[in-house]
């Protein structure tokens, strides 16, 4: 089954007019829910080393650092507001998978939104078409896969963060294809650190990934064409039992972004 060629192809070939409006509406109360829990966050230690950290070692001002006048360079900006923003694990998730996807999506695409002066609509339309993409994938690796020890928020929230920006950087299909190539064999993330700040830090490091992954494909960087359904790929090394089917069902009619739950409280029950 020709899942990264037919997942690259949605990410292209989908029109902001073919998303059912309710779902371009509950994406917008998931940037504002991304930015309360990332406002909250702030004054978390794993935030303010993160912060502390870009402002040492960051680079070109394209994107900003969420409440603070930092200015730094795209791939920076994404890991530290993915931190940020995970960093009280107040943000949205999705029941069945237990991943956080705005966490690991959405500070790629801000970043690259601001530095490129992307339109709100295309914000939304890459946002939800990267949360698509992580709870397929997530549901495609099944149950074994986070009981293995695999933290799927950072190992499913790459590829919708590459998703995100390849849409905004208008990739073609073919190098979309290999940004999800570049960014599956950066998939990682253990539940051991959980309890740590390296919780929050898989987030950022899923968009800052996302973010390097789309912009590598852009130059020309090439790599497997069958990175998730591959032998030795992503889901014959991550999981034991993979659900292909699910990954591609109802592709284009049902978006997963519908069934994030917002949260009362900073627990995933």
């Amino acid at each position: 089954m020709e899942l990264t060629k037919n997942l690259a192809e949605f990410i292209h070939d989908t029109d902001f007019n073919d998303i059912p409006r309710d779902v371009v509406e509950k994406s917008k109360y998931s940037c504002l829910d991304w930015l309360g829990g990332a406002l909250g966050g702030l004054e978390e230690d794993a935030a303010m080393l993160i912060i502390e950290y870009v402002r040492e070692f960051g680079g070109k001002e394209q994107a900003s650092v969420i409440g603070t006048d930092i200015k730094t360079d795209v791939s920076h900006a994404a890991l530290a507001n993915g931190v940020i923003s995970h960093a009280l694990d107040f943000d949205d998730y999705h029941a069945k998978t237990v991943i956080h996807a705005t966490a690991a999506c959405l500070p790629a695409i801000l970043a690259v939104a601001e530095s490129k002066k992307s339109s709100g609509r295309d914000i939304l339309t890459a946002l939800i078409l990267s949360i698509d993409v992580t709870i397929r994938l997530g549901l495609g690796l099944t149950s074994s896969h986070y009981e293995r020890g695999w933290h799927s928020t950072a190992t499913a929230g790459r590829f919708g963060a590459t998703a995100g920006v390849s849409r905004l950087l208008n990739l073609d299909k073919d190098k979309i294809i290999n940004a999800f190539g570049i960014c599956g064999t950066q998939a990682a993330g253990l539940r051991q650190v959980f309890g740590t700040m390296t919780k929050p830090f898989n987030a950022g490091k899923s968009s800052m990934d996302g973010v390097m992954s789309a912009y590598l494909a852009e130059k020309g960087f090439n790599s497997s064409k069958e990175i998730i359904e591959g032998k030795l790929g992503y889901f014959d090394v991550l999981t034991d039992n993979p659900d292909e089917d699910v990954v591609l069902d109802g592709l284009g009619s049902k978006y997963y972004l519908s069934d994030l739950s917002f949260k009362p409280y900073p627990t995933c029950a």
